[in-house]
């Protein structure tokens, strides 16, 4: 049976080590500062920001949400992002909560977010230096994967690696990071032809594309590692990419949909926030 991840006590570790790098950083009178701009009313978004709140505050980390109507322009948002820019406003972290409505640019408002507090690793620049490995923070959800690799000592070096999906918020960063952890990656999107040819042979399984039961027991092979950052709702229930009941059969370690990297990604999105807070004070002296 497999060793199923507990990304809540993962989480719980971070939060215990940044609560005191907060508490010193405001001794120097710098306070961690978290913005988040939501579009609409997404439910699943509702949730996600509640708990980046709550998990800020916890720790001591400022945490400002700023809610809009779907019907905002896209110029107007832009605008109040680059308001909540300013010096005066004092955020270390900033993000702007997706999906946004359908009608707006998503890279062109991203690409607003000032690259030194942009905390989802959503810009081009750095998305670039993910690619360079000149980077000081890395994007929630990928980091939050490979830590939990790094927490149950799963070597990446010359492993074989299928990421399933390519999408900017979870696919290409993770490729990129298990690039420089030389692992041999392989990458599966829509148009891959047999899916299972590849997640067959593959010694560690992560996927991001949120589709129900996408990957079965008869897709993996006996002792794999499997990390699903999948969701989709099915009748108001969360689940992941993977089908649980029979991919845990032959996992070695699994994470499971909710609990797995969900608490991760808050945990590192909080712990982004702290490091932009961190070089601040650095760039001060």
């Amino acid at each position: 049976m497999a060793e199923i991840v507990q990304g809540k006590k993962i989480a719980k570790s971070i939060y215990k080590r940044l609560e005191k790098k907060v508490a010193i950083l405001k001794k120097k009178g710098i306070t961690p500062k978290l913005g988040v701009i939501l579009v609409g009313d997404d439910k699943p978004s509702q949730t996600y920001v509640r708990k980046k709140g709550q998990a800020a505050e916890k720790i001591g980390v400022d945490f400002v949400l700023k809610q809009f109507p779907a019907s905002i322009s896209e110029k107007k948002l832009i605008e109040e992002i680059n308001k909540m820019q300013k010096p005066a406003q004092k955020f270390t972290g900033l993000i702007v909560q997706l999906p946004l409505p359908k009608k707006m640019n998503v890279g062109k408002v991203l690409e607003t977010i000032n690259p030194d507090i942009d905390v989802d690793c959503l810009t081009q620049t750095n998305l670039g230096k993910l690619v360079t490995g000149s980077y000081k923070i890395k994007p929630p959800t990928p980091d939050g994967m490979m830590e939990i690799l790094k927490k149950h000592k799963v070597q990446l070096k010359g492993k074989r690696v299928c990421v399933v999906g390519a999408g900017a918020l979870v696919g290409k960063p993770l490729v990129n990071m298990l690039m420089n952890e030389e692992a041999t990656v392989s990458v599966c999107n829509y148009f891959t032809p047999s899916l299972k040819e590849y997640t067959q042979n593959a010694d560690v399984i992560m996927t991001g594309v949120g589709v129900h039961k996408l990957i079965k027991g008869s897709m993996v092979k006996k002792g794999v590692v499997v990390v699903d950052a999948g969701v989709t709702f099915v009748k108001g229930k969360m689940y992941g990419d993977v089908d649980f009941p029979t991919v845990s059969k032959k996992a070695s370690v699994i994470t499971p949909v909710p609990g797995g990297v969900g608490p991760l990604t808050v945990a590192k999105l909080i712990e982004n926030t702290v490091i932009c807070a961190d070089k601040l004070l650095k760039d001060k002296k």
